[in-house]
């Protein structure tokens, strides 16, 4: 595999003729249009960021964005009209300043030019022209027509010919758009937004939850609102309705279940308005997993003081033995992604069947739909709306029943996954010591 690519250039000022629009300063989807381009390319692996500015026009300060720590953390940005010198083979991933694009476009783009020989890789699809990765050579002709009409296109055309470009399958709902005026930049950043939607989302999700939960992430794009005030108010509505239940009767069950659907609905918008304005941390991961992991627990609480209110006391310890076991296996999942995997997430476990490598297969066949269909069953949005159906019919016990089956068969199939996939885990925990031990030798 050759290197990835570790400097970018975001083509900008006159493009095909005109002013680049949005204007590098522009807001798109709550921070800078600028910023966003360079968080993408930045995830994407560039730690070297140049905006290179074409036109008689001044260049924008860039120095705020520079400093921003969404970006900083990651990598630089600077600005020049001269094309940036270097190896001539040096890999470099270079992004139109007039195109609104899928996030995850650069990193797919940067994956398939390490896995290629060609000159240029990019995502299958006319349409999406607006990252691709090359060499320094090809990327300074790119830049030098990117000011004359169609230069971009046509150079690209040119290599499609002669078969110098790879190109990859675009990621799930992936999509380019250019955006001349003020009313372009609206839809592009309703798609933006709508493409915030995850391959590996939940059923509940992609039929109810998303619709819901979207067009209010829109709404707080633009506010101080952060992902992690979001966690604690999905979390805050899903101890309020355990509380709720917990009281008893059937208007105490609906109304709390109807709170912990509430809050599963706003628990889906934290991570949609991190991944929109780039406000990822590790401490949100946490939150975030900590904070479903409780809730699950708080609302099976309700239901079990609700049926022992109305003598069914076996629920005590069915809930009391449901909660060790879901114990168990979620410190256990923390452990490895905390130490192993390096991540808050819990879907950051590769091999894990409700991981989201996992959910995002594609499937061929009735065997194998339903091989990656039936963990979808088990995550937390469709179970949380299965219980509001039980509540509606006024069968807690079915919740309670809903709980101890899922937190059995997680235990199990936890187990199962972990013994199987031990060799790995400790392959994954050796590189994991040898990069830490790496980066301290260097540092000493």
């Amino acid at each position: 595999m050759r290197p990835a690519p570790k400097e970018a250039w975001i083509l900008a000022g006159n493009l095909d003729g005109v002013p680049a629009q949005p204007e590098l300063l522009d807001e798109l989807g709550g921070i800078p249009y600028v910023l966003r381009i360079a968080c993408d390319l930045a995830l994407a692996g560039a730690t070297r960021i140049i905006v290179v500015w074409s036109g008689s026009a001044p260049v924008p300060p860039l120095s705020a964005i520079a400093a921003d720590p969404r970006l900083a953390q990651r990598a630089t940005l600077a600005a020049t009209r001269d094309l940036p010198a270097g190896n001539a083979d040096d890999a470099i991933l270079v992004a139109r300043a007039d195109r609104v694009y899928h996030r995850d476009i650069p990193v797919r783009v940067a994956q398939t030019w390490q896995r290629s020989a060609v000159r240029i890789a990019k995502v299958s699809g006319e349409e999406h022209d607006a990252i691709v990765a090359t060499d320094r050579r090809t990327a300074r002709i790119l830049a030098a027509r990117a000011p004359v009409q169609d230069g971009l296109a046509a150079e690209l055309a040119r290599l499609l010919v002669v078969r110098e470009v790879a190109c990859a399958e675009p990621p799930y709902l992936a999509f380019t758009m250019a955006v001349p005026d003020r009313r372009a930049r609206g839809k592009a950043e309703r798609r933006l937004v709508w493409s915030l939607r995850k391959s590996a989302d939940g059923i509940a999700s992609k039929l109810v939850n998303r619709h819901l939960s979207l067009p209010v992430t829109w709404l707080l794009a633009r506010s101080r609102i952060h992902p992690n005030h979001v966690t604690l108010i999905a979390l805050a509505c899903a101890l309020a309705g355990a509380i709720v239940i917990s009281r008893g009767g059937y208007a105490a069950g609906v109304g709390g279940m109807l709170l912990v659907e509430l809050g599963s609905i706003i628990d889906g918008i934290d991570g949609e308005l991190a991944r929109l304005r780039f406000q990822f941390s590790r401490i949100g991961q946490w939150l975030d997993t900590v904070v479903d992991d409780v809730a699950n627990v708080a609302y099976a609480a309700g239901v079990t003081a609700n049926l022992a209110a109305a003598g069914l006391t076996w629920a005590i310890p069915v809930c009391a033995m449901a909660t060790i076991a879901f114990a168990i296996t979620q410190s256990t999942q923390y452990a490895l992604i905390k130490v192993v995997y390096r991540s808050g997430d819990l879907a950051a476990i590769p091999w894990a069947f409700q991981s989201s490598e996992f959910l995002s297969r594609k499937s061929s066949g009735a065997v194998a739909w339903l091989r990656l269909t039936a963990p979808k069953l088990f995550k937390r949005d469709f179970v949380v709306t299965l219980c509001l159906g039980f509540a509606l019919l006024g069968h807690l016990e079915l919740i309670l029943a809903s709980f101890a089956g899922g937190a059995a068969v997680f235990f199990v199939v936890f187990w199962v996954q972990a013994v199987r996939n031990r060799s790995s885990i400790v392959a994954d925990y050796r590189r994991v010591v040898t990069g830490v031990a790496t980066v301290r030798s260097r540092a000493a």
